[in-house]
């Protein structure tokens, strides 16, 4: 026997509810785990960090997470903007000051010479903050780097200077305009992971002692005037002081430095310089790195990213007139800038720590009045004035405010004045006049940025693929002085909600599965999948918008994604083979009805057993003859045309075809669903066939010259039906008495000239739909008991007056008959025959005829013995 699919609907469920199951676990924890683990974004990202498989697996979930988070962001934006515009009194605590390209052309085309080209004198933006500040700015960012000297020298008239003017390097008069405002201003440096070549030092044979002092700090402050100088500083501990020495070329120089710095008129002590002298060396990097670098309690620093290279501002602009932060925006690996690192970590030297700050964190730093920073439950506490989310690698992301960027720095989102604007002011006062507008400042923070064309610092964000950096380093600061910003959700809630929409795949394909079956339930089964997708998308993105909460999206609709299709390829493949199992057992004509019964339940199938059917047998009257006259393929193409008109009543009556035997076709009904009214069935599967030859017949004597009789043997009885033969062959067949009656009646045809015959038992159980007469009651060889031979007529209510009139008459007759008046008989049989081309009552009037001349034996009791004459 073939081997067979599961045996029944209960142990199929139960399997394919297993295999669900088995690929919500799979699915829901290889992906939950991907999207739990959270490889810092640092090691993620950074590019000189090492690649592993973690992270390579981690980064195919991010990216398309990060798709979603930039929609999802445009979203609050867009948000934001509104209640912005709808809230009149709403607070405007950033402003961003652009050089764009038509303050460019301004200047060019103006009176004064120093702003012909662009870089402007650095005094030019040394102007531009002070007039910022003057204007009520409570601090103001450059967004420029100075990590060299000016170029430029140029002269200014200082009322305080003797003779009214003096001549000072472009970085001087820069870091004066800077000073006359101390702490109002913070200049830029920026960073970058791979270590750079160490600079080379000249080798100054002597050192000269330039100051002594109680601390470090004013120590620092004169060796940075040593720095500027181009000179080395030394400083070195003598006692509870600490001395500041020079490097020079010779004794003399050494005098002449010492003099100018400061020193008492006293000859300077001037000393051959040792190798030893190095380990107090300061360098202008090391007096950077002691301006800039902040403390912050609670945070392990070894967990932020190590940079290894910074760009500072010259050592002129070092110095307590203005703080220091980091203008560098550390994009993802798709190269868009989400978020700010705050905090990263320079170290020089194994085991040696400093951490920096973002440009936007030292501005917010200065206005809340501390240097210390403090970390806890995921966020870092700028004093007791602010405190917004961040990691604990020092990245936070950033909440924008706005759809997109706008044409120009943060116009979609901050207040934006042009620089020119600022200049006429300046060179209004300047000039002696007075300001020719007002910018409304007051307590404002302002970012100095260049957003003209000739601008490289455009980053790509969520709201613009050029977006200017000054834009990027605003809204960190206004996130900050919000104390707002985007939360990612914990991994144990990413992990739970993966695993809940892999599980929701599974139970979609599980449960919808069986709509898969026709075309538009496959659009109806796909559809809901999506439409399930697109809901926990919107789900997100609410959460993320009225909540600021980011929860993981791409991760749990991979996974839902995943156990959605294995299952419905796996419950797709298990319908394929039930279908080809049925169908191999059935046939290919099985109606749907039932197939998608035994489908639903295979013990239909699969146990034989014993049960009442009914059973049918039909074939051409004349075939042999009608098969010599034909040529084959015209004999193939018309067997296949009337095949399938047969199997297509038998389909049609909820009925089963065998076999086919040559023209014979074979058909059952009461298997394999069962039924009470198999033999209704089988008898209403025979009128449309006839009703189909009927129809049929002029088109098949047009197309083969051949008018097609058939018939049909029914007979019901108890019968073994269930999948039966070999390895090799099998097939779901029936076996019994009732089988070979049946076809045994289905013979008899020929000899009473009928079309359908049918036996006791099945005219007993349609006698109350079907109309039936006796044709005979004979005796069969090995048959112990008479079998009662019935012709089907028709259907109760279709059989017409004159059928009426001959049953009428056959049935006077046949009464007749078995009263053993012959004479009478023969009469009414003669006359039914003559009168309604009756054959069954033609062979009753032979019969007649022959009993008239030799009487039946006395206990004769109308019984026909097959042999008989």
């Amino acid at each position: 026997m073939q081997s067979r699919p599961v045996q029944s609907s209960g142990r199929r469920f139960l399997k394919r509810l297993g295999f669900a199951l088995l690929q919500t676990a799979i699915f829901g924890s290889l992906i939950g785990g991907l999207v739990y683990v959270r490889v810092p974004r640092t090691q993620l990202d950074s590019e000189g960090a090492p690649q592993t498989v973690l992270t390579w697996l981690v980064g195919l979930i991010e990216r398309p997470e990060s798709l979603t988070y930039d929609a999802r962001a445009r979203a609050l934006g867009e948000s934001l903007q509104r209640q912005r515009l709808k809230d009149a009194q709403h607070p405007e605590r950033v402003v961003v000051v652009t050089v764009d390209d038509d303050t460019l052309s301004n200047a060019q085309q103006s009176q004064h010479r120093e702003l012909a080209s662009y870089p402007w004198p650095r005094e030019v933006m040394g102007g531009m903050t002070r007039r910022l500040v003057e204007e009520g700015a409570s601090i103001v960012l450059i967004d420029t780097l100075f990590p060299e000297l000016s170029p430029r020298g140029c002269f200014t008239q200082d009322p305080q200077a003797e003779g009214g003017s003096e001549e000072a390097s472009d970085d001087e008069l820069f870091r004066k305009g800077l000073s006359q405002d101390p702490g109002r201003s913070v200049l830029a440096f920026s960073w970058s992971v791979p270590r750079a070549s160490p600079p080379s030092f000249q080798l100054w044979p002597y050192r000269a002692r330039v100051g002594s002092h109680p601390g470090q700090a004013d120590a620092r402050t004169q060796a940075q005037q040593v720095l500027a100088l181009q000179r080395p500083a030394f400083l070195i501990p003598s006692g509870d002081r600490v001395e500041v020495w020079a490097g020079v070329e010779d004794e003399r120089e050494g005098q002449v430095l010492a003099a100018k710095l400061g020193s008492p008129p006293a000859p300077a002590l001037v000393r051959e310089r040792r190798s030893a002298d190095d380990a107090s060396r300061i360098t202008p990097l090391d007096l950077f790195v002691s301006l800039a670098e902040v403390e912050v309690e609670g945070l392990d620093p070894s967990l932020l990213l190590k940079v290894r290279t910074l760009r500072h501002p010259v050592v002129q602009l070092l110095g307590s007139q203005s703080l220091l932060g980091s203008v560098t925006a550390f994009p993802d690996a798709d190269g868009v800038v989400r978020g700010m690192l705050h905090l990263v970590n320079y170290e020089p030297r194994e085991g040696e720590h400093h951490i920096l700050p973002s440009q936007p964190l030292a501005a917010a730093m200065k206005l809340a009045g501390t240097r210390k920073l403090r970390y806890a439950d995921g966020r870092l506490s700028v004093g007791d004035a602010y405190s917004f989310p961040m990691d604990e690698t020092g990245y936070s992301l950033t909440r924008w405010e706005a759809g997109d960027a706008g044409r120009t720095a943060g116009a979609s989102v901050f207040r934006t004045l042009r620089a020119w604007n600022i200049l006429l002011n300046l060179f209004d006062l300047r000039e002696g006049r007075p300001p020719r507008s007002a910018h409304d400042l007051e307590q404002r923070a302002v970012v100095l940025t260049n957003t003209s064309t000739y601008a490289t610092e455009y980053r790509a964000t969520p709201i613009g693929e050029t977006t200017p950096r000054g834009a990027v380093l605003a809204q960190s600061l206004e996130n900050i002085l919000q104390s707002e910003g985007i939360v990612r959700a914990p991994p144990r809630m990413d992990l739970y909600l993966t695993m809940g929409m892999a599980f929701f795949g599974a139970t979609i394909a599980f449960f919808f599965s069986r709509s898969f079956r026709s075309g538009f339930g496959a659009v109806l089964y796909f559809s809901s999948a999506v439409a399930a997708l697109v809901a926990y998308y919107f789900v997100a993105r609410y959460v993320f918008v009225e909540k600021q909460l980011w929860i993981a999206v791409a991760g749990p609709q991979f996974a839902m994604v995943a156990t959605f299709l294995l299952t419905t390829v796996y419950t797709v493949r298990t319908e394929d083979e039930i279908r080809d199992f049925v169908n191999h057992a059935l046939g290919r004509y099985v109606s749907p009805e039932v197939a998608r019964l035994v489908t639903r339940d295979l013990s239909l199938l699969v146990h034989p057993e014993r049960r009442p059917m009914t059973i049918f047998f039909c074939d051409i009257a004349g075939f042999t003859r009608l098969s010599e006259q034909m040529e084959p393929l015209r004999l193939v193409q018309f067997l296949n045309e009337y095949l399938t008109e047969m199997t297509l009543a038998v389909r049609a009556s909820g009925g089963q075809v065998d076999k086919y035997i040559g023209d014979t076709v074979m058909a059952f009904w009461g298997a394999p669903v069962r039924t009470d009214r198999h033999a209704h069935l089988a008898c209403d599967a025979f009128l449309k066939m006839h009703a189909l030859v009927q129809e049929r017949q002029e088109a098949w004597v047009k197309k083969y010259g051949q008018r097609i009789l058939f018939r049909a043997g029914i007979n019901s009885g108890d019968v073994v039906v269930g999948d039966m033969g070999t390895e090799l062959k099998s097939n779901y067949t029936v076996f019994g008495d009732a089988v070979g009656l049946a076809s045994w009646l289905e013979g008899c045809n020929k000899f009473y000239g009928t079309v359908a015959l049918v036996g006791e038992a099945t005219a007993q159980l349609a006698r109350d739909a079907y109309v039936f007469r006796e044709v005979d009651r004979v005796l069969v060889k090995n048959k112990p008991t008479p079998i009662r031979l019935h012709e089907l007529l028709g259907r109760h209510g279709e059989i017409s007056p004159r059928m009426q009139e001959q049953l009428g008459l056959y049935e006077q007759a046949l009464t007749a008959y078995h009263q053993r008046r012959f004479n009478e008989a023969l009469e009414l049989f003669e006359r039914c025959s003559s009168e309604y081309q009756d054959t069954v009552a033609a062979v009753y009037a032979g019969r007649c005829r022959r009993f008239l001349v030799s009487a039946p034996a006395e206990d004769w009791d109308g019984v026909y013995e097959v042999g008989e004459k």
